[in-house]
């Protein structure tokens, strides 16, 4: 069980005293078809194991609620014990999301944490030195004997990123992203239907398509109330027109919230490529034209979906997880009706969409002195491999309550109040595998997600993205201690963006002097850093 202890700074915790005194588990612990027995690559242990997952809640609400030995959990137990032959206690803790990884800190200095974490990375920095001060267990032999599944499901490149291993060595093992591409380029279909138009391909074919939303009011209520394109002051789901330029930015791109690229022999962030000036020329045609909101520089998540739904805007960014919300029922017209567009055509004739990004939800990394963590590693491999009732669990729930028959047979109502309160839950929050929320048989009974549209979503994501070449490179030193060199709220890159933008600096002017200051308060270092990483890591 875990044990509460004094509290003391993160920097001077007795890694002896943890080992012995933390996590010595004495608590009693998205596919389609499969066997339900298992088929274990290494001599179970039979002894019982038992283990408690401290995660942050993610503003879920059932999340918040949850108490320790909740018959969901109970369940997920039960299941894995009989798949594995040996009984096993599964117990979830969850923190609030808002301030996780400074919770994290605090938990750790008073060595009050439970046999598992999960964590956005080893090196977080709610316990960015727990490697190398052995807090964490080196899992590669584990996951060796034990993982079959693991190395099967979770790509090499996956395994190698700095979130997961470090020196050779495995200290975690991640969640996936589901899909491990998420971007969909999304459009009101109707409106093109009702315009006469075409999807667009090409930025001049958007220019036009935009004209036509703000003169021809496709909403149909009288108003010039329409925009083409909306965006947000963190700019998160908002650099969709970046990939028309070779570029892209986003969480889960690499170091700095940016891809990166191999220019004049430097490797450098897309933030100062030489194409991101003409990018942010288009973004200020846009804006001057009125072809995206006003408001943009204010506007946060929830404003940006609630003109989505009022029925104001005709082309946006999301990931593609979340098209349940904008089933036709969601609009203010009742009527809507959206598609996904394949990116943005070259002189190839090629589609584009950006980068590929990370597809790492978070980590999970078990706490040196954990009794048994073999069997934490075994939990991962179930959940990575496609035993049915693992996987009819996490898309439905427990068997005779939330869902009835099984497979391909199984009848689940997402909507009952029930699975209203509980799916969320069991789909994402505690499945450490991924997001049961995209399995086919989920989309086809939840009725909020035209399956082809998900299909077709999925298709392009995957397969109009490009490799990101600087993925799993380490954030240079520099830029860890300087954020403001990164891409996100706060740097210079989105100052600079935004006073361009909103016509407050020159362009020339504007993106010179940006990259200038960008290089004289540290970027010549990040260049020279990551470029000698390039250079090492990429055979020519």
């Amino acid at each position: 069980m875990k044990k509460r202890f004094t509290m003391l700074p993160i920097a001077v915790i007795s890694i002896a005293a943890l080992v012995t005194a933390c996590s010595n588990g004495t608590e009693g612990t998205s596919g389609t078809s499969g066997s339900s027995s298992p088929t274990p690559t290494a001599t179970v242990n039979k002894e019982p194991a038992s283990f408690t997952i401290l995660n942050n809640d993610g503003g879920e609400a059932y999340a918040k609620t949850a108490q320790k030995d909740d018959q969901i959990y109970t369940q997920m137990s039960k299941l894995f014990s009989d798949y594995i032959g040996a009984p096993t206690t599964i117990n979830y803790e969850f923190l609030p999301a808002t301030g996780y990884s400074e919770q994290l800190t605090v938990r750790f200095a008073s060595k009050d944490v439970p046999q598992v974490i999960a964590t956005g990375s080893i090196m977080d920095k709610g316990h960015p030195t727990a490697v190398e001060n052995g807090i964490f267990v080196d899992l590669t032999a584990m996951i060796d004997k034990y993982g079959t599944n693991l190395k099967k499901n979770i790509p090499d490149f996956v395994w190698q990123n700095p979130k997961v291993s470090q020196n050779g060595k495995i200290y975690a093992i991640p969640k996936l992203l589901t899909p491990t591409e998420t971007r969909g380029f999304i459009v009101r279909k109707d409106w093109l239907d009702k315009l006469g138009m075409k999807p667009p391909e090409t930025l001049d074919d958007y220019l036009a398509f935009f004209e036509a939303v703000k003169t021809k009011d496709p909403n149909g209520n009288g108003q010039a109330d329409e925009v083409g394109f909306v965006a947000r002051s963190d700019f998160g789901n908002s650099q969709v027109f970046f990939a028309a330029f070779g570029l892209y930015t986003g969480s889960v791109q690499g170091a700095g919230g940016t891809a990166w690229q191999f220019v004049n022999n430097q490797f450098i962030p897309d933030i100062i490529n030489p194409k991101m000036k003409d990018a942010i020329a288009f973004y200020k045609k846009l804006y001057d034209n009125g072809y995206m909101n006003r408001d943009w520089v204010t506007a946060k998540a929830a404003d940006m979906t609630k003109m989505i739904q009022d029925d104001k805007v005709a082309f946006w960014n999301l990931d593609i997880r979340q098209l349940g919300s904008y089933a036709p029922s969601a609009f203010a017209s009742k009527k809507g009706v959206i598609d996904v567009l394949p990116g943005f055509k070259d002189s190839k004739g090629e589609f584009f969409m950006g980068f590929k990004g990370l597809p790492i939800a978070k980590v999970h990394a078990v706490i040196s002195g954990t009794k048994n963590p073999e069997r934490f590693v075994q939990f991962m491999d179930w959940t990575y491999s496609n035993d049915q009732k693992k996987n009819d669990f996490f898309a439905f729930g427990i068997k005779d309550r939330n869902y009835t028959g099984e497979g391909a047979a199984a009848v689940w109502d997402g909507n009952s109040d029930m699975n209203k309160k509980e799916k969320t839950f069991i789909q994402t929050m505690i499945n450490p595998a991924g997001d049961s929320r995209m399995d086919d048989r989920v989309v086809k009974l939840g009725g909020t997600i035209d399956p082809n549209v998900l299909k077709k979503a999925t298709d392009y994501a995957l397969n109009n993205t490009k490799n990101d070449p600087g993925i799993n490179m380490p954030v240079p030193e520099v830029m860890a201690t300087t954020p403001e060199l990164g891409a996100g709220t706060g740097t210079l890159f989105m100052d600079a963006f935004t006073k361009i933008v909103t016509g407050k600096d020159d362009l020339n002017t504007g993106w010179d002097k940006y990259v200038a200051d960008w290089k004289k308060r540290g970027g010549d270092a990040v260049i020279k850093e990551a470029t000698e990483w390039y250079n090492k890591n990429n055979k020519k």
